[in-house]
């Protein structure tokens, strides 16, 4: 054995001192360059049981501020930190002090924690409620000229929240984050976006929908001659077989249309052969406001 470890070490003997004596040398000239001061922040993860939740606000990352060679410092600063994780798991509702320190962090020689920051955090625990609570979307701004909001509407209206107790108690309305509708011309459906990190809650659900309907209520421009179809399995009889239709457009997409998308129907699918009045529906595309159609009823007979 002795003549093994003999044989390994004075094989190529010359190479490994060298390589040995670089490393040294690499490692007291990065021990020896000039220190420099960094700021490196570890996230924070509070664990508690399930039915118990922290209360108050607490900071979602620890600051270290460091000294130590450029070199070590910017691998540090490139590395991605596990969160400190302060486990709670078994505590109680009440009031808990953790404090933090430099092995809070991993640090290689040469590197040294200078402060830390927040050197401790107070965590106040309460149990979990859960409370039910109306929804109201935060609307800024007006449609453009020309439109108006004919609908609003959020489903469902009631969401459930949960977190501390105290902090439940005391919302009896959430508030969603701010919507433009400034530049809306049409219906809207889409989730209803809420902050719920400013309550320091959470939603115990999914996200409620809005259902916003924008309709145009001055017409700029006029199309004529819309085609009515009549929706039956008779054969039908029109007084009108063409109307006008008033719309709300820019000229640009008024001369972009395509009149093949504009119809107008009148649905009789049900009625008996006769005469009928019918309601005209026009179907316009989506960039252009539909004010009313000119008439609005047409008479029919079926047979």
């Amino acid at each position: 054995m002795p003549d093994k470890l003999l044989n390994f070490l004075s094989a190529n003997a010359g190479t490994k001192i060298i390589s040995i004596v670089i490393a040294i040398v690499l490692w007291v000239v990065v021990l020896g360059s000039r220190n420099v001061e960094v700021t490196k922040e570890v996230p924070l993860e509070i664990i508690t049981p399930a039915d118990v939740v922290p209360s108050n606000d607490i900071p979602e990352r620890i600051a270290f501020r460091l000294s130590g060679p450029k070199a070590f410092l910017r691998a540090i600063l490139d590395r991605r930190e596990d969160p400190i994780r302060v486990n709670l798991a078994g505590a109680k509702p009440g009031v808990v002090t953790y404090r933090f320190f430099s092995d809070n962090i991993r640090l290689p020689i040469g590197v040294k924690v200078l402060s830390i920051n927040p050197a401790a955090i107070v965590v106040k625990l309460e149990y979990v409620k859960r409370r039910d609570v109306p929804v109201r979307a935060d609307l800024r701004g007006v449609p453009p000229d020309g439109y108006r909001i004919s609908k609003t509407e959020i489903k469902p209206g009631i969401v459930r929240i949960r977190g501390a107790a105290s902090k439940i108690d005391s919302i009896t309305e959430i508030l969603s984050t701010p919507i433009d509708i400034s530049d809306v011309k049409n219906m809207v459906e889409r989730e209803v976006p809420i902050d719920l990190t400013r309550y320091n809650i959470q939603l115990d659900g999914p996200l409620p929908r809005l259902f916003l309907e924008v309709e145009a209520s001055e017409a700029n421009y006029r199309i004529k001659n819309v085609d009515v179809r009549v929706l039956s399995p008779y054969k039908a009889t029109i007084s009108q077989k063409s109307i006008t239709v008033l719309v709300r457009a820019s000229a640009e997409d008024l001369k972009s249309l395509d009149r093949s998308r504009v119809f107008a129907t009148v649905d009789l699918r049900g009625k008996p052969k006769g005469r009928h009045v019918g309601i005209v529906k026009v179907t316009v595309p989506e960039k252009i406001g539909l004010v009313k159609a000119v008439p609005e009823k047409v008479t029919v007979k079926l047979h």
